[in-house]
């Protein structure tokens, strides 16, 4: 394909326009619903609207810095760097656009005069809004040294207006905070100063990121950008298991979002580029839609379905039973048989031993992993035997694989552990295994696969609470060889996954510090939260259905003896807002709330279509504030695959009488569940909420 200096080039995608513009021979790239492509504005594409700087450039699609680069001189340095001299020497050289029965693709081949190359993907599959990027690098020149390799780079927000008006564009983040996950933060733009100065010149800028190996921690690799005068959202988000950014600039009256591996500057991360060597970036997810953040979200979520590989027992969503909020880390055989009758006789299909099966004492060593006989004289084979007479589907243990604790004898082997600066990271007597050492992914091999195999247990809960840091060793910077690391530990959870037929793996990170969509796949579901007992989970769990499916979403339904029947109802309720994992204290419970748990677990089974195939269209949280003083009214509601049945979710902190309302038109009562009434009246669901200290229902609906 060949080129002019200045030319705009579009591909019709499934629901998605995508635009590359070429001016003076640099390439920008954006989309935007295929419905509102006739609205976008050429002179945005260009810039040219711009009348104080009628030649300012267009912003770069590849965003590559090498060490030696020059930046430009809009006030960034020390901030970003972004659009280095790498960045606007590329020019397109090539383009194709492919399309079969199951994928559409565009392949753009960019190089730079001395000899790097780009290949840059975007990539949909079919039945599917989403687009997928990422960036191939050739190095066809001299060796050079990397420090900038953004995955996506999605420029000219708004298109749809000539000049943005920066009180209606709105920037959405989520928050990723030990107990506090997914906390939406939506500001207007002109809070950033997101507009141009009075000569349009320098660039403003808000970057968000996470270093070492907790992707999810301070902020969740996400961000969205709504357009409410034009009713438009673009959300993006990014694969990231260590160390990560994203940063939305407002540079010569329009919006790029840009991100992926964290750089030099922020991440620690040079890698030397030799010739002949390729390098690729983890994926962005990218939606458009004519629509708000929900509408936006959803689509994204959905596309993970081309991600997840889920053993058949997966297909109706089973219970989970954990008995970590029973024995709080001291699991024994002889505690466990009356759990596994209690917890058979409710409804639960999968059996975990959380941690502490390996340790005589609550805070014993990680990373030998030896069964303590005291605590299972027979072995882990005994449990599986008895899970197996109670009917459980699956059962399986809690691993924190990727660490050791410094009074265990696996960390004494000093060869295997990272290093800082040569010294061996201790968090506090928490070390972590070099998963770049094949001696240590041998070593694991035998002490978790083959163990999972030889004991017949097909689920295993993947904990991970300690983070790495900034860098290790062994490697030509700090980001690198944690980059590295990272990249073995990834190939290791493929080689679980491969290597126990039908096995049910859950990702955890001190709850959930790994909300990213590249571990969060790997497993059939992955921990919502540690907010095991406190009611503010159910908030956690409705903004969480923004980045994940809620059919993988675990949520803990922990049931203590001093619970009142309301408790029990709102724990219920919060626990069907994704999968359900009851603990604690039931086999101490009165019989009332074992009833009222027993008749949960059953009306779960009138959601998990609902859950596992449909889409969350209202998430309504906004009104908590505070999670550790929570008050006022939460609301959820997600439609079924084919429309026919919607579920809606209702809970209220607090005594004041609240009424939640659903739009019910077509639509019927076909069952409920929770401690609030609710009725249909004049095409509105009703639901009466507050006059508890806690209150809850998930009402399903019927087409009438």
């Amino acid at each position: 394909m060949k080129f002019t200096k200045n030319q705009i080039i579009r591909y019709a995608f499934e629901g998605t326009s995508v635009i590359y513009t070429v001016l003076n021979g640099v390439m920008s790239f954006t989309c935007v619903p295929d419905e509102m492509v006739s609205q976008v504005k050429e002179s945005k594409l260009y810039k040219s609207f711009n009348l104080k700087h009628p030649y300012c450039e267009i912003e770069p699609m590849v965003q590559v810095a090498r060490k030696g680069d020059v930046s430009r001189r809009d006030f960034t340095v020390g901030a970003t760097m972004y659009n280095r001299t790498t960045a606007f020497s590329f020019r397109p050289c090539d383009q194709k656009f492919t399309e079969n029965g199951n994928e559409r693709q565009a392949i753009t081949y960019l190089k730079t005069p001395d000899g790097l190359e780009c290949r840059h993907f975007v990539r949909q599959k079919k039945g599917y809004r989403v687009i997928e990027v990422f960036m191939e690098l050739f190095n066809g020149g001299s060796d050079c040294v990397l420090e900038l390799a953004s995955s996506f780079a999605l420029s000219s927000l708004s298109p749809f207006c000539e000049e943005n008006d920066p009180e209606t564009l709105i920037m959405h983040r989520l928050y990723g905070n030990w107990s506090g996950e997914g906390r939406k933060e939506s500001v207007p733009v002109s809070e950033y100063n997101f507009e141009d100065s009075w000569s349009s010149l320098g660039v403003r800028m808000k970057k968000i990121g996470a270093l070492g190996s907790m992707p999810a921690r301070g902020y969740i690799p996400f961000i969205a950008i709504e357009d409410r005068t034009y009713g438009a959202t673009w959300a993006v988000q990014l694969e990231a298991p260590s160390s990560w950014q994203i940063e939305a600039l407002h540079r010569y009256g329009a919006i790029t979002l840009t991100g992926g591996q964290a750089d030099y500057l922020y991440g620690h991360w040079r890698k030397n580029f030799v010739k002949g060597e390729t390098f690729r970036t983890h994926s962005a997810y990218i939606s458009t839609v004519k629509g708000d953040l929900t509408k936006a979200c959803a689509v994204l979520t959905r596309y993970h379905d081309t991600l997840y590989r889920f053993p058949e027992s997966e297909e109706n969503l089973p219970v989970v039973y954990n008995e970590y909020l029973y024995s709080w880390g001291n699991p024994t055989m002889e505690n466990v048989r009356p759990q596994l009758k209690i917890a058979s006789e409710l409804g639960a299909k999968y059996f975990v031993l959380d941690a502490g099966w390996f340790s005589e004492f609550n805070d014993g060593e990680l990373g030998d992993w030896n069964i303590v006989e005291k605590k299972f004289p027979n072995g882990l084979i005994e449990f599986s035997k008895e899970s197996m007479k109670y009917g459980f589907t699956a059962c399986g243990v809690w691993y924190e694989f990727e660490g050791a604790t410094s009074n265990s004898l696996v960390s004494k082997n000093e060869n295997w552990l990272l290093r800082e600066d040569g010294v061996a990271i201790n968090h506090s007597g928490r070390m972590f295994l070099d998963f770049r050492n094949a001696e240590v992914t041998e070593y694991l091999t035998q002490k978790v696969i083959r163990t999972l195999n030889e004991n017949g247990l097909a689920y295993i809960k993947i904990d991970y609470n300690e983070n790495i840091g900034y860098g290790v060793d062994g490697a030509e910077s700090m980001g690198e060889g944690l980059r590295q690391h990272i990249e073995k530990v990834i190939e290791f959870y493929k080689k679980l996954r491969d290597g126990v037929k039908g096995l049910v793996m859950e990702v955890c990170s001190s709850g959930g510090m790994r909300h990213e969509p590249l571990f969060s796949t790997f497993g059939s579901m992955v921990s919502f939260s540690d907010a095991h007992e406190n009611a503010d989970g159910a908030v956690l769990a409705m903004d969480l259905h923004r980045i994940m499916q809620p059919r993988t979403l675990q949520v803990w339904a922990s049931i203590c003896p001093c619970h009142d029947a309301d408790e029990v109802y709102f724990t219920l309720v919060k626990a069907m807002l994704g999968r359900i994992c009851l603990s604690g204290k039931l086999t101490e419970v009165s019989d009332e709330v074992r009833a009222i748990v027993k008749e949960g677990v059953a009306f779960y089974r009138n959601l998990v279509e609902i859950i596992r195939d449909g889409e969350t269209t209202l998430i309504d949280t906004d009104e908590i504030k505070s999670l550790r003083h929570p008050c006022g009214v939460i609301r959820l509601m997600r439609k079924s695959a084919d429309g026919k049945r919607v579920a809606c979710y209702a809970m209220a902190y607090g005594d004041n009488a609240r009424t939640a309302q659903f739009g019910a038109g077509g639509y019927r009562i076909e069952c409920g569940y929770g401690n609030a009434p609710y009725t249909v009246e004049n095409g509105t669901l009703n639901v009466k909420l507050g006059k508890k200290h806690l209150s809850a229902a998930v009402v399903i609906l019927k087409e009438d």
